[in-house]
């Protein structure tokens, strides 16, 4: 397969651009009209993601998941076999397995001191760990921006209904 095979002929990537930034700008356009037409039913919808912003983060994170499934099977087929080569050493999740290629290793060089930062030590962090999915952080980096924002949006159409400012 060559570099030409790989190149996509014909597509003009201004125009992707641009078609995609005025779709982006005629939806928030009509969600301010419709913002502007409805101000309470905005303020109510804004003020129940401001007090749980994974309403609108869950479904962001279902397309990350959904769009990088490829990726992540690849990649937890290789966490998959290094925890198995790490539990044929002897790293087992209740510690180095007793008469193991690990344990000899341990007390020939180590003896009962094993340095914090040595790999040895990280090769029994992972042989330890129970898990073998990468679960999702139960609290989001964007939880608190996005409540934030839609605090903010609320005064900004309470205050456009109200006359403060237009």
């Amino acid at each position: 397969m060559s570099q030409k095979d790989l190149d996509l002929p014909g597509l003009n990537w201004s125009i992707f651009r641009d078609a995609s930034t005025c779709l982006t700008c005629y939806a928030v356009t009509e969600a301010n009209n419709w913002s502007i037409r409805h101000p309470y039913l905005a303020s109510v919808a804004l003020l129940y993601i401001s007090g749980s912003p994974e309403l609108l983060l869950t479904p962001l994170r279902l397309a990350r998941n959904i769009c990088f499934l490829p990726v992540r099977l690849i990649l937890w087929s290789f966490k998959f076999l290094c925890r198995f080569i790490l539990y044929i050493f002897g790293f087992r999740k209740e510690g180095v397995a007793k008469g193991s290629y690990a344990s000899r290793y341990q007390s020939r060089r180590y003896g009962g001191y094993v340095p914090r930062e040595s790999t040895f030590s990280k090769f029994q962090a992972h042989g330890a760990v129970d898990d073998y999915e990468d679960g999702d952080e139960t609290g989001s980096t964007f939880a608190g921006p996005v409540s934030l924002m839609a605090g903010i949006g609320i005064v900004f159409v309470l205050g456009r209904a109200w006359g403060w400012w237009y």
